[in-house]
């Protein structure tokens, strides 16, 4: 998650523009879908925003890394040709070209173990791992998936010398010092799988809802593979980031996209600066969030034995 910035959509934009010069009659002939691809991969990498900090990462729709040129161009392979359902789902390259759902499998889903870094300051250490152990459960009290923190694994997080604890699912880390970000995630099939907490997340404004555990409430929905929302709206006149993905108006035959349950203003994962005036600011699952999160991961465990339970 981070501020607004010039979304994903211009490279929509620019993409499109080349596919239009490309595709018209010309004395050397239409161009091959690979020609298409390669010209728009092109573009596509010319203005990808890469990591000063982390050079080799890129940062694709605002707040999930992409590790190395070979992850961004397979990101933007999968990105041309995606469907979703609902919550809005990212997709994946199964291998053969075959796209399936990049969603948490059967047996990952209820052991999404992490570790903490050490390098967070002591107090901000603190209000990181109530912050997680908060937005896990707000997920998983209702939905089919597990977040545990592994304090005894804290020691081996981050650890330059032995370098990521595959003891865990996922590592939390710190970024300290200015930044335009206030935390990055991962989808469910990225290899990297770290959970970045910058600084800014410390001081955000608590006023409009955007507190440190409704920042970790959406960057988790990321981590199940749940796309941004409001990919799905027009663009807002002063936020270009509200349109981070497609120049397309909602609803067009050729989004490559179908969305399951209605698009949710308030959904988790709305960024809360792209919904209209007036609305609440808050970062807090829907009803609709809970609902799709359930077709695809099912019940809380909890929930399913009370349902069978005889009283």
């Amino acid at each position: 998650m981070r501020m607004p910035r010039l979304g994903l959509w211009m490279t929509q934009a620019l993409v499109l523009s080349l596919a239009v010069s490309c595709g018209g009659a010309s004395d050397i002939g239409v161009p091959s879908h690979d020609e298409t691809f390669e010209e728009g991969w092109k573009a596509f990498r010319a203005q990808a925003v890469e990591s000063s900090a982390r050079p080799g990462v890129f940062i694709v729709e605002g707040d999930i890394a992409i590790h190395g040129e070979e992850a961004l161009r397979k990101y933007y392979k999968e990105y041309m040709s995606r469907t979703s359902q609902s919550l809005t789902v990212l997709l994946r390259d199964s291998g053969g070209g075959v796209i399936v759902d990049d969603v948490l499998g059967e047996a990952e889903k209820h052991s999404l173990t992490y570790c903490i870094s050490p390098r967070f300051p002591s107090d901000k250490q603190v209000r990181v791992a109530a912050a997680m152990t908060a937005a896990g459960l707000s997920w998983s009290r209702r939905v089919g998936v597990s977040f545990a923190h592994l304090e005894s694994e804290d020691v081996w997080c981050d650890s330059e010398e032995s370098g990521p604890n595959l003891r865990v699912n996922f590592e939390v880390r710190y970024v300290s010092g200015p930044s335009a970000f206030i935390a990055l995630s991962f989808p469910p099939s990225s290899t990297d799988r770290i959970l970045w907490i910058y600084e800014r997340a410390f001081v955000s404004s608590t006023a409009n809802g955007q507190t440190l555990e409704a920042t970790l409430r959406h960057e988790l929905g990321h981590v199940m593979g749940f796309r941004h929302e409001h990919i799905w709206i027009s663009p807002v006149a002063g936020e270009p980031e509200c349109k981070v993905e497609d120049l397309d108006q909602p609803g067009r035959q050729d989004d490559a996209r179908q969305l399951v349950g209605g698009y949710d203003v308030l959904s988790v994962m709305h960024y809360a600066q792209c919904r209209p005036a007036g609305s609440p600011w808050a970062y807090a699952q829907t009803e609709t969030d809970y609902r799709a999160a359930i077709s695809i991961y099912g019940l809380a465990p909890s929930l399913i034995v009370s349902a069978v339970t005889p009283l």
